[in-house]
């Protein structure tokens, strides 16, 4: 959901908010994950995301089938890698996830999705600043006109 004016969370409806609370866990669980020292934990530099090194994640909400106002949220990530089969966007691979979950699943029962660009952190381990949050925490320089 996209809101022009931008509107606080917690002005929002109850299902955009777990999904927001949903994206904010995921992206702290994803950077967390980059930023073990121990490079051998996990596969996303090195396999993943080396054909473009830019890590998506999406969030869907999924209705239950048979259940109204009962939510389920899956999680996804983008796989971006040097492969004859291509890659999967983050969006069609929790889709995916979903449905391999629940094969009855229906179209109406996708509610909605949230989708959120991550720059892919240096190998500095401090998964809490990104280098675009340092960009824009520096002030810009100052030019002398004269």
């Amino acid at each position: 959901m996209e809101t022009v004016p931008a509107r606080q969370v917690n002005h929002c409806s109850k299902e955009v908010q777990m999904v927001v609370d949903e994206m904010k866990d995921f992206r702290t669980t994803f950077l967390e994950t980059l930023s073990d020292p121990d490079e051998s934990s996990n596969d996303i530099r090195s396999f993943w995301l080396r054909k473009t090194k830019k890590p998506v994640l999406a969030v869907l909400l999924v209705e239950q089938p048979g259940k109204p106002q009962k939510f389920v949220l899956y999680r996804g990530s983008n796989m971006e890698v040097s492969m004859p089969t291509g890659s999967l966007c983050a969006e069609r691979n929790v889709i995916g996830t979903a449905l391999a979950s629940n094969p009855a699943l229906q179209r109406q029962h996708l509610r909605m999705v949230a989708v959120l660009a991550l720059p892919l952190p240096n190998n500095n381990h401090n998964p809490t600043v990104t280098t675009a949050e340092k960009i824009t925490m520096e002030p810009p320089p100052v030019v002398d006109t004269s």
